[in-house]
């Protein structure tokens, strides 16, 4: 194996590297220089290019990247540097699918087709994956990126030639003109974001068919958690109290802390429903807690758009 061998097959090398020093650490606590021997014995050199200590030889090279992804899970948590000995701590981050298909849509708007292991290895990078040892981490976002990429092309949102992933022109449009839309809500200011809210939620129903008798802004810092109050009733004559929480933001999702916190204002308000609406995005484990209570939903940046779109309400 020769220097220019490894740097051609840098990605499996690291990979090599990685799985074997989980393996030389699994239950057991020794020093850097140890370890960095250890994997380098492993990975096949010659005893001449085990001598060899020239600049640009193989043996070298692959010691920097040893000691590099030794660095890099240090730096993540996942091997513990307690005076020179190192213990591994493996760690499974749980990544919001947002985040992953927005990486996902970063690459396609790029006009480049790219095979589907090119994007999971992008979305993987993008996300900081790479430099972890839990495999559980790349499987997952290779899971995720590969949904997001079967419901683009079932929607005939991308084309998919020879393998390669690329978007199709109108799609791309399409995205432009949500960001346009969501970036003029959020620069209007959270006040704004409530009063268009109202509006759109009691177009919405009235299109739907229901009998709005109320839709209104609660305003002020003491309202309880509930920004919109809507009142409705359908053919039959139910009625319904729902209570909305309205949050402008940009590039900060909806915790699942500030979820609970939404579910206990609509207890107090006595709400029948509820809805949580936000111009960015929700994070999985606040979108998770919502899928689980029937009387509450969540309505983020894509849908609000998919929503004014179909109200043809874009401003108030």
């Amino acid at each position: 194996m020769n220097a220019e061998q490894l740097k051609k097959n840098k990605r499996s090398i690291i990979s090599s590297i990685k799985k074997h020093i989980i393996s030389i650490l699994d239950g057991n606590t020794i020093s850097r220089t140890e370890l960095v021997n250890a994997v380098i014995s492993r990975l096949g050199f010659t005893k001449a290019e085990l001598r060899d200590t020239c600049a640009d030889g193989a043996c070298v090279l692959a010691r920097s990247y040893v000691g590099s992804v030794i660095n890099g899970a240090i730096e993540y948590g996942e091997i513990i540097d307690n005076d020179g000995l190192l213990t591994l701590q493996l760690k499974h981050k749980l990544y919001d699918r947002r985040v992953i298909e927005e990486s996902v849509f970063e690459l396609l708007k790029t006009n480049v087709a790219m095979t589907k292991r090119a994007i999971f290895d992008f979305c993987i990078s993008r996300l900081g994956a790479d430099k972890t040892f839990s495999p559980k981490d790349d499987d997952s976002i290779r899971a995720v990126a590969g949904e997001i990429l079967a419901r683009l092309e079932r929607r005939g949102a991308i084309t998919v030639t020879n393998d390669k992933y690329c978007l199709k022109q109108e799609t791309e449009e399409k995205i432009d003109a949500q960001a346009s839309f969501i970036d003029s809500i959020n620069s209007q200011g959270g006040e704004y974001f409530e009063r268009y809210g109202a509006m759109l939620l009691r177009k919405y129903y009235e299109k739907c068919g229901f009998k709005v008798t109320e839709c209104a802004v609660t305003g002020g810092s003491d309202d309880g958690g509930i920004d919109i109050i809507v009142r409705t009733e359908d053919k039959l004559g139910f009625k319904e109290l729902i209570a909305v929480q309205a949050k402008a933001r940009r590039n900060i999702h909806v915790s699942v802390k500030e979820v609970r916190a939404f579910i206990g204002a609509m207890v107090a308000q006595g709400a029948s429903r509820g809805i949580y609406l936000t111009t960015s995005y929700f994070h999985e484990e606040a979108r998770k807690l919502i899928d689980q209570i029937p009387n509450l939903t969540k309505i983020d940046g894509k849908i609000l758009y998919q929503i004014a779109q179909e109200c043809k309400l874009f401003k108030v």
